[in-house]
């Protein structure tokens, strides 16, 4: 099997299992990962944090809100890339854009990049993601390019279904530093400095 055929058949398999939980379960599993998220030494030291608004069945970090200042991405067409941007209200600053996904209003300024790699403390989707750190994303290389230049720590964020004892792994793929599920916080063996 190719290793595109293989990441496919990953994705496929663990975006199941992530569909399969009930809308009650979900809320209380996001309340629990925003505890562990809370947890986190480095979220504790961290003025500025990215995150993402959910597609209803990645985690909802919304209940976050308000404990920090968030930056969300927003996709530039004419750059086939995302972009960070700082949202203060997310009622009236978000709007629908790639995908579907809430993102930033296109008027809002975007965090330079070396800032955005500087201070930014990433909080990121996965489709899986393993104990070693490898991360499997949708596929489209976004995230891989937005994190590349991350000081500090990436954060990996799934539920427990989504953690997987292995996945290919390419020179590209930027590994997470630390995984939060509902259940467990693991320091991943990709860990650099953290602080």
């Amino acid at each position: 099997m190719t290793e595109p055929t293989v990441k496919r058949e990953l994705r496929e398999r663990f975006l199941a299992l992530r569909r399969a939980i009930a809308p009650a379960e979900r809320r209380e599993k996001d309340a629990a990962i925003c505890r562990n998220i809370r947890a986190l030494e480095c979220y504790r030291r961290s003025e500025c944090v990215a995150i993402y608004a959910t597609d209803g069945e990645e985690p909802d970090l919304f209940g976050l809100w308000g404990e920090k200042r968030f930056f969300l991405p927003r996709y530039r067409a004419d750059l086939k890339r995302y972009e960070l941007v700082e949202v203060a209200d997310r009622e009236r600053e978000l709007v629908a854009g790639k995908y579907g996904l809430l993102e930033p209003r296109p008027e809002l300024a975007a965090a330079a990049p070396e800032f955005a790699a500087r201070e930014l403390l990433f909080l990121t989707p996965a489709v899986a993601c393993t104990k070693a750190g490898v991360r499997l994303g949708r596929g489209g290389g976004f995230y891989d390019r937005m994190l590349a230049g991350a000081v500090r720590p990436v954060i990996g964020v799934i539920y427990c279904c989504q953690l997987a004892e292995a996945l290919p792994v390419e020179a590209h793929d930027r590994p997470v530093e630390v995984v939060v599920t509902e259940e467990e916080v693991v320091e991943t063996t990709a860990v650099s400095s953290m602080n």
